[in-house]
């Protein structure tokens, strides 16, 4: 088989290209020439795209499996942290946090001294205003102890029921026994003063905290329980006190202890007590209005007739639906309003 040579005619002048051919050639080369380097781009860029995820992917990977590994945890810098001296083998320890100081504007408010004072006059720690029931009556005595405690604890038993008992009770053994008595037999002491003066008492936030703390110690030498609530004499807020109640309620707050007010009383708080059936009818005044009573009485030397009411106070509410118990710390408390200023 015979190879076909073909050989080039050399052009001649009337082979000359005419001018519309001469502008049509160049576009056609330039085409030519582009359409590779199209062809390449569309295949390069995806790839190119395609191994840059394939490596963010790696190293996603990497970092994941980073974390898997005991004692490794990230780093801020995007590296891993290891506790010193595990070098990734160790337990897991989060990186030391960077500690930012508070701006400081000067020093901090000031702090009153007599916080200071009885570091041990601290109240044991317990629940706030979780105790709240209905129909109950909370019967408490203020003054005591005295002659009169015997024979009302006395009531109590024969009822099966349980009171509180606010004490002004001096350092002696016969006012220590009483005391005992009291707690031995399951009800509720708290602190009503030392001295019951209010001109001393009310004088300062000190002055308080003074006679608190001295009634304070001898319930508890006397008990050995350390009590958690009280009551002001006079109530929280009274004649004696109105320029410092709200200092001196913070404060005893502060320091864990619960008071009690009133809404109730028998009206026994006075020099000569009215007679029993006054006060049983003063007691049991407006029955069934309040689903929480706190009645306020008195134990002290000259209350015999609040003793021979007791009985009859207590029937009245049994009758009406009303459980007797004593305060403990948890119960809501019923206090005075602080007055608008």
């Amino acid at each position: 088989m015979s190879e076909e040579i073909t050989m080039e005619r050399p052009q001649s002048a009337g082979d000359v290209p005419s001018r519309q051919n001469k502008g049509r050639r160049p576009a056609k080369g330039w085409v030519r020439r582009a359409v590779p380097i199209l062809l390449a781009l569309a295949v390069l860029v995806p790839t190119g795209v395609a191994l840059g995820l394939e490596v963010s992917l790696t190293q996603a990977r990497a970092q994941l499996s980073q974390l898997q590994q005991p004692g490794g945890v990230p780093a801020a810098d995007g590296g891993v942290w290891y506790r010193p001296g595990t070098e990734g083998d160790g337990t897991p320890e989060s990186p030391p946090a960077v500690r930012e100081e508070p701006e400081s504007d000067g020093p901090g408010p000031e702090v009153p001294a007599y916080q200071a004072l009885y570091p041990e006059l601290y109240a044991q720690p317990h629940e706030w205003s979780t105790v709240e029931k209905s129909m109950v009556c909370y019967l408490t005595f203020d003054d005591g102890p005295s002659a009169r405690t015997p024979e009302v604890l006395k009531i109590l038993e024969e009822y099966g029921v349980k009171a509180t008992f606010f004490v002004v009770g001096k350092d002696t053994e016969q006012s220590k026994q009483w005391m005992k008595q009291i707690v031995n037999a399951g009800h509720t002491i708290g602190v009503h003063s030392y001295t019951h003066s209010y001109r001393t008492i009310y004088d300062s936030v000190e002055a308080f905290l003074d006679d608190f703390a001295q009634e304070y110690h001898i319930i508890e030498e006397a008990t050995g329980t350390a009590p958690q609530i009280f009551r002001f004499p006079g109530g929280s807020i009274n004649a004696y006190n109105g320029h410092i109640y709200q200092e001196i309620v913070a404060e005893m707050t502060r320091r864990g202890f619960v008071y009690f007010d009133w809404n109730r009383q028998s009206g026994d708080a006075v020099r000569n007590s009215p007679s029993a059936a006054v006060l049983t009818r003063n007691a049991l005044d407006k029955l069934g209005t309040s689903n929480r009573v706190i009645l306020l009485m008195h134990d002290s030397r000259s209350h015999a007739n609040t003793v021979a009411a007791l009985p009859a106070i207590i029937e009245g509410y049994r009758d009406a639906g009303y459980t007797l118990e004593a305060l403990t710390p948890e119960v809501r408390p019923i206090v005075y309003a602080y007055p608008n200023p």
